[in-house]
């Protein structure tokens, strides 16, 4: 199809350019807000366009030379060469859209809390191996780009990949799930779906290295991230971490937010604005491994967690006995069936709550159940702005919106956190 001149207006939920021509929208593979670009329009749907960045004709003043040597090639960073003051602003100006569009919320939204550095700060990830070689997956196809570093990963976490490029087992391995503590120890886990082999030939390296735990996990269903069995190779059961002076232990399968810095103020928001007084009842809904909950213990009488995955429900557990708190407990279960049950057992209540859920938002029955439980605050956590404001449409019948914090957990992507609270009307 034809060739077009256009200007970058904006960034798609994936984080491709948004230009503008005959009046429909064209969504394309790349490009800065600001730039000048040559693109080849390769659909025309009723309502847009779809179009390939063939060259940049002229620079956004936004535009940065990228620190990463795969930039552009790699389809894990959306944003490296996007100002990451810009950056911060686009986050809250997508915060701020999709409330009013999707939420009918005009509520002031603040500026988002950044990172100094916005680079080296992944304490997780995932690499997948084809043929030996380590990488991350090309933008929207299954073509392995390798990479000897991540600009975004910590600095033990590259100092693995440098090991494991050496090692010739790593072909009996599909991907490798790295993950790095607060003292730069790593836990790795080999996903493999016929097992790991000669893993004894990377033992040396590994004892004189910073990696204290190595899993096996055999998994035949590329669907899952993990199978359900975990082997142990080497060294600990658990990764100790430590979150605003709290102690966590960590299994393979354990979720923990991947950016400590900024997990850390994400937290600090939310707990802050709930207001917890000692005499507080607290439900933490999507709870995970109990985190929010266990920082938050100290603060009130008590608090209950509520989580499907039953790995997290039982790391919740453990990691309360390791900081001696008594006043927690946790619930294995949907969100939104617990908290249906929780209202009929009508000597329970709960006067505050935060949740945390999935990408998809909160499930409608759970909405409903919120509303009639009337709690006088609710501090609601989101990774998904639009699915957010959807809910708080909904919400929004019985509670005004008090506070609005987006936070930048994840530099240099298309992703933005956001923490609301909700005060009940009156």
């Amino acid at each position: 199809m034809e060739n077009v001149r256009l200007k970058i207006i904006d960034f798609d939920y994936k984080g491709g350019g948004v230009a503008k021509l005959d009046n429909k929208t064209v969504f394309l593979d790349g490009g800065v807000i600001g730039d000048v670009v040559e693109a080849e329009i390769l659909e025309d749907k009723k309502r847009f366009f779809t179009a390939r960045v063939l060259s940049v004709l002229k620079d956004s003043p936004y535009r940065i030379k990228s620190k990463c040597n795969y930039s552009g090639v790699c389809g894990g960073c959306d944003f490296l060469e996007f100002d990451y003051k810009e950056q911060l602003k686009w986050k809250r100006e997508k915060v701020t859209n999709d409330l009013r569009r999707i939420g009918s919320i005009d509520g002031e939204v603040k500026d988002t809390l950044g990172m100094k550095t916005p680079y080296y700060y992944r304490n997780n990830i995932q690499l997948k191996v084809l043929d030996g070689k380590l990488g991350y997956y090309k933008k929207n196809t299954k073509e392995l780009v390798e990479v000897s570093r991540c600009i975004i990963a910590k600095d033990e976490i590259n100092n693995f990949i440098r090991i494991l490029r050496t090692w010739k087992g790593i072909k009996s391995v599909d991907e490798v799930s790295i993950r790095e503590n607060y003292r730069g120890e790593i836990m790795a886990v080999f996903i493999s779906s016929k097992g790991v082999k000669n893993f004894n030939t990377l033992l040396p390296k590994i004892v004189e290295s910073n990696v204290v735990s190595v899993f096996e996990n055999i998994n035949r269903n590329r669907k899952v991230r993990f199978g359900r069995e975990f082997k142990k190779l080497y060294g600990s059961d658990y990764l100790n971490e430590e979150l605003l002076g709290m102690k966590f232990k960590l299994s393979p399968r354990s979720f923990f937010q991947v950016n400590l810095l900024q997990t850390e103020k994400l937290y600090n928001v939310a707990l802050k604005s709930l207001k917890l007084e000692k005499k507080d009842r607290l439900l933490d809904l999507y709870c995970g491994i109990g985190t929010i909950s266990l920082l938050a213990a100290d603060k009130v009488k008590e608090v209950v967690g509520v989580e499907v995955v039953e790995d997290a429900v039982e790391d919740a557990r453990l990691n309360a006995k390791l900081n001696n708190i008594t006043n927690s407990r946790f619930i294995c279960g949907k969100s939104e069936d617990v908290l249906h049950k929780l209202y009929e057992n009508n000597s329970l209540y709960f006067n505050k709550i935060v949740l945390d859920p999935p990408r998809t938002g909160l499930d409608k029955s759970l909405i409903n159940t919120l509303l009639k439980l009337g709690a006088d605050k609710i501090a609601y956590i989101s990774c998904n702005p639009s699915t957010q404001s959807r809910d708080l449409k909904l919400l929004s019948e019985d509670y005004k919106v008090e506070l609005i914090q987006p936070v930048d957990m994840f530099c240099n992507s298309v992703h933005v956190e956001n923490v609301v609270l909700l005060q009940r009307n009156k």
